[in-house]
């Protein structure tokens, strides 16, 4: 299976069922959307990916990026939400690493010219990679001018370097 997940590190939830764990705001996370398309050149009516909020995964998974690879071209193209530790972050680092998981989403269409397939070539390593870093770094500041939180903006450019270094095969 691709994936990419934070681990030590509102919810843009699909039904209602999830609304009371909602904590990213569909105005910022389609602001960031626009700005990651923007950046990474995709077309302009490249929809969200799927995002689900998932009691299912493990308490030390915050959130998670998968996708359909040649190891498992049954999983789902999405981003999964584990709402019991969705108290643990305030709404802007909650955004920011939506933000990341997002553009992990668009280098991955990109990757593999913007097509819809059955599975999907990751050869390139997001974390470390300069342009994916400076992308992310940029969410924050986005969100910076939304929250206005000095700490938040600093812990979001630890975590974006805190990727490369945790897991620079990602």
């Amino acid at each position: 299976m691709g994936s990419c997940w934070f681990s030590m590190t509102g919810v843009y939830a699909q039904d209602a069922t999830h609304a009371s764990h909602s904590t990213l705001e569909p105005q910022t996370v389609s602001r960031m959307w626009a700005f990651i398309k923007s950046k990474t050149d995709a077309p302009t009516d490249l929809a969200i990916p799927p995002i689900v909020v998932d009691e299912t995964l493990p308490k030390n998974v915050r959130l998670m990026f998968e996708y359909p690879s040649q190891y498992a071209p049954d999983t789902e193209m999405r981003i999964r939400l584990n709402p019991q530790n969705m108290v643990a972050w305030n709404s802007g680092m909650w955004h920011w690493a939506l933000g990341h998981e997002m553009t992990h989403y668009a280098f991955l269409l990109r990757e593999n010219g913007w097509q819809e397939k059955k599975w999907y070539e990751n050869r390139l390593k997001h974390h470390c990679d300069h342009e994916f870093m400076t992308i992310t770094q940029n969410i924050a500041e986005l969100l910076w001018e939304i929250y206005e939180k000095s700490e938040d903006r600093l812990h979001m450019y630890i975590e974006a370097n805190k990727s490369c270094r945790h897991q620079p095969n990602q």
